[in-house]
């Protein structure tokens, strides 16, 4: 079934505004329940994973270091160097151990080592095979025990290919890295999908007035939430949440809040349920939101 482009005649005066929640998620995300302004140093921050019940950790993408943030104030409560300036996308803990992404698809085995103080060694790093080049989003699968991989871009080629949104995964303990693809999604189905849903999509307005869908899902961030199984899949570019089953299906489909979130790059969630996401600041302050479950 071929999806019709989402029409809407408006007088070229219609905003597009946050979704309002039909309840298909845990979660208001209209209204978070806590919003921390981050630190200067986080402007660009990449990526989100949670340490324990109080503490998050991240990257920005200029240097190779992880920021440890307290969820009590938003501050940072610890910095660690693992190596020079670098695209860092992605961060997610594994078990204890921490795997780091840049663009290029290297990614970095990282272990906390207690010496004189606590430092960040590099076990190990190795490039992912995947035809992607722009890749920002990794995430623990602790059900599976495998790493989720998101890429921002399609793969050049095909109408077919350019229609396709990939999610790919490792297991953090084979020594070859095979990468095997678990979810290949259809840009277009999913459109389709969520206009039976009544979902809002993004938007945009053509120059004779025509409202059109404007839905991207150029993945910036991947996690799993322990409590419904389901993935969540941030896009920064359209400021999205996308969420499907464990077959793709589409549960939901969320327009974020631009004035709150203006570019959503990481997300991560705590063991009772809560989310946690954090956009860069893109003209004003970046932040870090929770958004508690509700049960």
């Amino acid at each position: 079934m071929k999806f019709a482009p989402f029409l809407l005649f408006s007088g070229c005066l219609t905003a597009q505004v946050p979704t309002k929640q039909p309840g298909r998620l845990p979660y208001d995300l209209s209204q978070p329940a806590k919003v921390f302004e981050l630190p200067s140093a986080l402007m660009e921050v990449s990526a989100l994973t949670d340490i324990d019940s109080i503490t998050v950790a991240c990257v920005q993408d200029e240097q190779a270091s992880m920021y440890k943030i307290s969820l009590k104030d938003g501050q940072i409560v610890g910095i660690y160097p693992f190596g020079g300036p670098a695209d860092m996308e992605g961060l997610t803990n594994v078990n204890g151990e921490y795997f780091a992404l840049r663009s290029d698809g290297l990614i970095y085995h990282l272990q906390f080592r207690l010496q004189e103080a606590i430092s960040l060694a590099v076990v190990d790093t190795f490039r992912l095979d995947v035809p992607n080049k722009n890749i920002e989003g990794l995430g623990f699968d602790e059900r599976n025990e495998r790493i989720l991989i998101s890429p921002k871009d399609f793969i050049k080629g095909s109408k077919e290919t350019k229609d396709e949104r990939m999610l790919y995964a490792i297991d953090p303990k084979d020594p070859a890295h095979k990468v095997e693809t678990v979810l290949k999604l259809s840009l277009e189905a999913l459109s389709a999908q969520a206009v039976q849903m009544g979902l809002d999509l993004p938007t945009r307005t053509t120059d004779d007035c025509r409202v059109l869908s404007a839905l991207k899902l150029r993945y910036s961030s991947v996690a799993v939430n322990p409590f419904t199984d389901h993935y969540y899949l941030l896009s920064a570019a359209d400021r999205t949440l996308l969420v499907v089953d464990r077959q793709g299906a589409l549960v939901d489909l969320v327009l974020l809040d631009a004035h709150l979130l203006p570019k959503p790059e990481g997300i991560t969630f705590m063991a009772n349920g809560d989310m946690w996401l954090a956009s860069e600041g893109k003209e004003r302050t970046p932040v870090l939101a929770k958004y508690a479950f509700r049960k």
